[in-house]
């Protein structure tokens, strides 16, 4: 009978365990951070969650690895990906409702787990002069979620207020065009462009009604899944613009997307402006500027996924503008 190689079991029960006690340490300041009733000293919503939870996982992959992979730099750079893409998976599944905000914190889990791993690696690397297993430096780094995130929330968080601005040529003439943005009848199914920002499960704009012309009459948005923007003209030259303060109505939203967080703490829609800029008598630029509020101490990075879905948006509703103008136009 052939003898069985337990150096074989013993690799297998190590990677299992490499990757299942991270997991499950993740889990539990996930559920810990998460929770309403903890106090405000935690929270998803911060550096500490963002940066020092996937830095965690990443160290405590590599010193939960076999002697001999402690000290293999691609272990240590790529390996609590795995863990890290699991722990990702299982929140989206018991959070399904903020996946949008656990997909966009995916590349700071893989890169900051992969800089803890590396960070491990050079120390078991180094042990030989270290003189000993770094088991201290990482009772700190487990704990430093906990101790970076209630000093992190005792400080403000700075709000930034960006505007987007996205254009389109338009074959028609100003009147036209204005008559093509100041109200929006309810878009077809058939007059929509490809959108990334619906595939990633944000609602579209289903059409837009204007109580009056001119300033302080209200505009309604409403959008998919219950969502609405109830607009106050605050500019208003007829066929040139016009500028409409946002406040978004959340009462009625029944989406899988955390919908409601619009004109929470962390952001806001301002306010959208039309401008028609004219190049002809019969060719106009129509631009669409869009201003948000963000209030997270991670501005520096949502601000880019936050862009680049108003940017989708933009796009989406001046190129039905642009056809329907164009169409009305030439007949």
């Amino acid at each position: 009978m052939q003898k069985i190689d337990r150096s074989i079991y013993a690799t297998v029960i190590s990677s299992v365990i490499g990757f299942l006690i991270p997991l499950i340490y993740g889990l539990v300041i996930y559920f810990v951070f998460g929770r309403a009733n903890w106090p405000g000293w935690f929270g998803v919503m911060t550096l500490g969650f963002l940066f020092l939870v996937p830095f965690a996982l990443g160290t405590l992959t590599v010193f939960l690895a076999s002697e001999k992979m402690r000290t293999n730099w691609v272990y240590g750079l790529f390996a609590p990906w795995i863990a890290c893409f699991i722990f990702i998976l299982v929140v989206g599944v018991f959070a399904w409702e903020a996946w949008i905000c656990v997909l966009m914190a995916a590349p700071i889990f893989a890169f900051m787990s992969s800089l803890g791993g590396a960070v491990f690696c050079l120390l078991f690397t180094l042990r030989n002069r270290l003189g000993r297993t770094p088991g201290g430096l990482l009772a700190l780094v487990l704990l430093s979620p906990y101790i970076f995130t209630p000093l992190e929330n005792r400080l403000p968080a700075p709000t930034l207020i960006r505007t987007v601005e996205s254009r389109v040529i338009v074959n028609a003439d100003a009147d036209t065009v204005w008559q093509n943005i100041i109200r929006l009848r309810k878009i077809e199914e058939a007059e929509r462009p490809f959108s990334l920002f619906h595939i990633a499960g944000l609602p579209r704009p289903i059409e837009a009604e204007l109580t009056g012309e001119g300033l302080g009459s209200l505009r309604y948005g409403q959008w998919e899944d219950g969502l609405l923007f109830v607009g106050t003209i605050t500019d208003w030259k007829p066929d040139q613009g016009f500028t409409v303060q946002l406040k978004a109505d959340t009462h009625n939203v029944h989406s899988g997307v955390p919908l409601q967080g619009i004109g929470g703490p962390y952001f806001d829609m301002v306010d959208d402006s039309y401008v028609i800029e004219p190049i002809s008598d019969n060719q106009v630029s129509l631009h669409l500027l869009s201003t948000y509020r963000m209030t997270t101490h991670f501005n520096f990075y949502g601000h880019w996924w936050t862009d680049a879905f108003l940017r989708d948006i933009q796009h989406h509703i001046l190129t039905i503008v642009q056809q329907r103008s164009e169409t009305s136009y030439a007949h």
